[in-house]
């Protein structure tokens, strides 16, 4: 190919590596090089991880950082990407029969034709209407940004609106988008009042107002997995993730209040962490394990967050494939039905199963109404009355058991006998 050189091949990937023309992805062994550095961890070893194409079929490569499982596109085939779509809506504008658009003046000959059809061919491929919402979603987003919205509603109202336009929607007609989210027959009926909530701010951003529908939820009880799966998916995770799934355990805080804690926020000589609010939440004091303290206190500090995962978006990427690696290893398809959220809804039932007191739930879980947390005496019905009985004859052993979550119940025959639930 005129213009590259035996050592730049159009199959060289942009690290220096070859590709197989064949296939998108290379061997595992293989490495991406060292001229582009992880946005996440600045590692230098990457796996390729398939191709992407924009709306014009242009290439952008895809890495996936063999230290932090960060999966981002290769920034100079975004870059041209760009650049495509740059250059076609200047083809736009232009007129054919403008002075400044013929070449030359003299004769044209059938090859020369030919290339005015080409172009005028080029002319047809993009679509306007697509690029302008494109523009609009980014513009709707950017303006979230400097309104202060959290990372993660702005990418998801994004990813939604790019969703409901690819299904055919117009965002500037509002009955299209209505009628695009009503035909969505796999969407439950959380997902499309989430998707109409996107629109709505969407809609406020752009200056207009309109009424929306709203679909009835059915509001379901929250699967409850027992201790041992809790304690077997947090074994099988990754140090971080582990640490991050036991904080969660211990305290029923939701993910991104536990994603936000800082080393501030940790006392050391108390066992104690200080769960700062989200989503109208009260702030709150927690007792932890010597185990989960232990686990914080290994971690490197090199910023004022405890956890260094670059949003709850990149975090919960990496609890999915841990997740689903120790689901089929263990042979427990009841492990994929754990989320984040899960271990809260874990934590409080077994609180108000412990104390009965929904009082105490309602402030450990930093609810402000309580109508929230009486779900959770729903959930005491459908749990098995299954213990886990030990008996301790030492002082040090009745603390390992207590330490470990026994309760205490009674004692005989000189032995104190401890509980807790399997």
């Amino acid at each position: 190919m005129a213009g590259l050189t035996q050592a730049q091949t159009p199959f060289d990937g942009e690290f220096g590596n070859k590709a197989n023309a064949e296939k998108d992805k290379s061997e595992p062994e293989e490495s991406a090089g060292s001229s582009l550095l992880c946005p996440q961890c600045g590692s230098n070893k990457f796996w390729r991880d398939g191709l992407r194409y924009s709306q014009f079929n242009d290439k952008i490569q895809r890495w996936l950082c063999r230290d932090c499982g960060l999966r981002f596109s290769d920034p100079q085939d975004v870059q041209k990407a760009w650049s495509t779509i740059e250059r076609n809506e200047r083809i736009e504008r232009q007129s054919l029969k403008s002075g400044d658009d013929i070449v030359t003046s003299s004769q044209i000959c059938v090859t020369e034709t030919k290339n005015l059809a080409a172009e005028q061919k080029q002319m047809e491929v993009p679509r306007k209407s697509e690029v302008d919402i494109k523009g609009k979603i980014v513009e709707f987003m950017w303006r979230l940004k400097t309104e202060a919205y959290a990372e993660e509603t702005i990418l998801g109202y994004g990813t939604t609106l790019e969703v409901i336009a690819k299904r055919g929607a117009n965002l500037f007609d509002i009955e299209s988008v209505k009628g695009v989210i009503a035909k969505q027959d796999t969407w439950i009926a959380a997902t499309k009042n989430k998707a109409l909530k996107a629109y709505a701010c969407f809609l406020k951003i752009q200056g207009l107002n309109a009424t929306l529908p709203k679909y009835n939820e059915q509001r379901k009880l929250p699967f409850i997995p027992t201790e041992e799966e809790l304690d077997q998916l947090i074994a099988g995770c990754a140090h971080q993730m582990a640490t991050l799934l036991q904080l969660l355990k211990e305290t029923g805080a939701r993910y991104g209040e536990a994603l936000a804690l800082e080393w501030i926020h940790l006392d050391a000589k108390t066992s104690t962490v200080t769960i700062l609010p989200e989503k109208g939440s009260d702030p709150r004091v927690f007792k932890i394990s010597g185990t989960l303290l232990t686990m914080l206190l290994s971690f490197q500090k090199t910023s004022q967050k405890i956890f260094a995962y670059k949003s709850k978006m990149y975090a919960g990427k990496s609890f999915r494939r841990s997740r689903k690696r120790i689901a089929q290893n263990l042979g427990n398809p009841r492990i994929l039905k754990i989320h984040f959220h899960t271990f809260r809804h874990w934590k409080a039932t077994m609180e108000y199963h412990k104390t009965r007191d929904i009082l105490h739930v309602m402030r450990l879980l930093g609810h402000r109404n309580i109508q929230n947390t009486l779900i959770y005496t729903q959930l005491i019905s459908i749990q098995d009355d299954e213990y886990v009985c030990k008996a301790a004859k030492t002082f040090q052993e009745a603390t390992q058991l207590i330490e470990g979550g026994f309760e205490y119940v009674t004692e005989m025959e000189g032995y104190k006998l401890f509980r807790k639930r399997k």
